[in-house]
């Protein structure tokens, strides 16, 4: 019979937690619009993204009109960064 061992399981598990996250993909679409538009228009943004009265759908017609088509599935996707179904742009 095999001796259990919760003490490795609790090494393995904070090994699991502090291992360096992998990233996989490309950068969302909207940060990377954050990262590339001037500090007023990255203001702007994360202040109608912060914005639950503002729908993912009129954030993304904006944004297309102004570059690249970005889809309100993706802006809704940002909003939910850090949450299991999120993108991976930091909380």
């Amino acid at each position: 019979m095999i001796e259990k061992q919760p003490l490795g399981l609790v090494h393995e598990l904070q090994a699991l937690a502090d291992a360096p996250a992998v990233i996989r993909g490309p950068q969302c679409s909207v940060g990377a619009l954050l990262d590339a538009v001037g500090p007023n228009d990255a203001d702007a943004l994360r202040g109608a993204l912060d914005n639950d009265r503002v729908t993912a759908r009129a954030i993304a017609d904006v944004l297309s009109r102004h570059g690249d088509p970005i889809t309100a599935y993706t802006v809704a996707r940002h909003r939910r960064r850090g949450d299991s179904n999120g993108c991976r742009c930091p909380r």
